[in-house]
This record gives C-alpha cells, structure tokens and sequence, in this order.
C-alpha cells in the first residue's frame, strides 16, 4: 500500500461515476494536468474536442527543453501520447456544458459533463478550455465567473475579458471543480506558464483527494517525482518517520481514528520507499523516454539527422563520432539552418 488510491469511484461497479477525473480542454494546461492526476492513480478522461489557445501560436519558441522551439501540433501530440501513457484517455468530443449532477445544484458530489455525443458523470472536474468558457455557465453563479467568451478573434484589438474565474490554487468555489490555465486569474496566456498551471491544478486535486481520504497534513505532503535508490530507507530511517510523522502529521486536538493514523503512517513510509529508483532502472526510463520523443519526430528528420551526425546505429548511445560533436558552442547541423 502507498498513499495513492487503491480504489475509486469510477473503478466501484455500483457507483454512478463514469470518470474520477474529466478535464474538459485538450490544450497544453488541461493535459498537463491529467498527467498529474492520471499518474496519481485517478481515472481520467480528456475531453479534445474544442479549440486549444495554443494553436494560435504559429510556433511555441520558449517552452523549456526545446532549444529550437516546437510546432503547437507536436507538443500536444507529446502531451496526449504522456496521458494516455499514464493511463488517461484523451478523447475527440467537445464539451458543451458542466452541470452538478445533483438537480438542487448546491455542494455537488458529482458533475455531468455534457458533450456532443452523449453525457458523462465524474467526480471531479478540471475545466481548461478558455475559448470554451460557457461550459460552465450553469456553475456561473457559483464560481463568481465574470470569464465571458473568450471567441478566437482575428481583430488585432481584441483582447481576453478580465478577470477570468477566481481560483486558488486551481480551485473553484463549487467543491470537486477546478480550473486550469488561461481561464483561470492566476495565471497569463503563455504556454509554459498554463503547462505548469496545469501541474499544480493536478496535484492540488490529487491533494485533495489524499486530503479525504487521511486528513489534510498528509494530504499537502504528496508531491510526485522520484528519487535515487538509497535516499530513502536504511538503518534508523522508520525510527526517523516516526518521529518526523508525529511531530509534523498528527493535528494538535489529537482527533483521529488512531486505525487511520497507523494506515497513514505505513502508507507515508511505503510511498517515500516506492520512490527510490535503483541506476539501471534510471538508464532504461532515460532510453525509453528517448524513444518515445523519436515517436514524435517525423522519419525525414531522424535520416538526415542520422546521416548528418555520422551515428552508428549499433553503439547503445547512438555512437557519435569526434567529428560529429565538434564545433563551435551553439552551432546546429546545416539541415537545422
């Protein structure tokens, strides 16, 4: 046992949630996000029917790790491919209008995500879909929305209404929704800046949802990244937890099922400890993340690199030559020119 879910809602027979995650908007904040929650453990669906903001950028020229920039198109085919991989879906529908599941509309439990082919109730709703903003006009008076429809415009004068929703951290005043990227106030209209958005948008739901389930100090302790092998155990180290989960974890008042407290304890000590990444297995995801990044390349590109850079295919690092890597800082291949 970890401290991520090993049961959902969409994953009980008899419960009505189809989802335990809809993010409505397939651009580069709402996939960023289902990567989180997806990874999380979460059934996730992504909804790609509408229009991404990103696509009105001809070429995205300062999103980190790109040194030559990417097309829109490649890097949200990067980002369905990382959901999907985590176990997300990304389906082709657009979404028309997110409503509680309840008919009173008051404190949710549940949404029903209308889209243009049919209907699907979720749990929890991550909407990011700025050109899309009147998806979530039946919750307009609950989450104060004065986001009006941000319409694709070729007017050099147009510009974004504002403010757009108010959120904290993501999180909306209507329980279990959440809002990410350009449509939200915390954030502006750049791509890397809705991609990280997105990322704290997932693991503040991810947060809550841990938050549930034990109470709220182990709830704002997940984060999700690895570590190498050995930072984690060792002699002494779950006598150094204890004493670290009792003095940071337990509430002051002490009000808590002491089953639940144990759970929680050996949960944090399982999740720290399925952390640690042994250094072979650090080489392999490294090649396979290589490899999944070549996926995305077109072939034409990959033979004039190959042929360029003089590689030998049978050299498990790809083989380079000294004449290869030679030249000046900053310089790029003739074919990249």
């Amino acid at each position: 046992m970890t401290t991520r879910p090993d049961t959902t809602p969409a994953a009980d027979p008899d419960s009505r949630i189809d989802a335990d995650v809809a993010v409505v908007g397939g651009g580069a904040a709402g996939l960023s996000a289902a990567t989180f929650v997806a990874r999380y453990g979460l059934e996730t669906t992504v909804f790609d029917g509408g229009k991404a903001a990103i696509t009105q950028c001809a070429h995205v020229e300062n999103y980190l790790g790109f040194p030559a920039g990417i097309a829109p198109d490649r890097l949200l085919e990067l980002g369905r491919t990382q959901v999907e991989t985590e176990g997300g879906q990304v389906v082709d529908e657009r979404v028309t209008a997110v409503r509680p599941a309840d008919s009173d509309g008051s404190e949710p439990d549940a949404f029903v995500v209308e889209t243009t082919s049919g209907e699907l109730i979720a749990d929890r709703v991550v909407v990011a879909a700025a050109y899309d903003g009147e998806v979530l006009d039946p919750l307009a008076d609950a989450v104060a929305d004065t986001h009006a429809d941000a319409e694709a415009s070729d007017d050099a004068d147009w510009s974004p209404p504002e403010p757009f929703v108010p959120t904290d951290g993501g999180r909306t005043e209507v329980p279990g929704l959440y809002v990410a990227g350009w449509m939200s106030d915390e954030t502006v209209h750049q791509v890397a800046v809705s991609v990280g958005h997105g990322a704290q948008v997932g693991l503040a739901l991810a947060r809550d949802d841990m938050s549930e389930r034990y109470w709220p100090a182990v709830g704002e302790r997940y984060v999700d990244w690895v570590v190498h092998d050995g930072r984690y155990g060792g002699d002494g180290w779950d006598a150094h937890v204890d004493e670290w989960f009792e003095r940071e974890m337990l509430p002051a008042d002490g009000d808590l099922d002491q089953s639940l407290v144990e759970r929680a304890r050996e949960d944090l000590k399982a999740e720290f400890l399925g952390r640690c990444v042994t250094p072979e297995e650090c080489s392999r995801r490294d090649r396979r993340g290589q490899r999944r990044l070549l996926d995305a390349l077109d072939d034409d590109v990959i033979g004039a690199y190959v042929a360029e850079t003089d590689i030998d295919p049978t050299e498990p690092t790809g083989g380079r030559s000294e004449e290869s890597t030679a030249g000046p800082a900053g310089a790029r291949p003739e074919g990249d020119r």
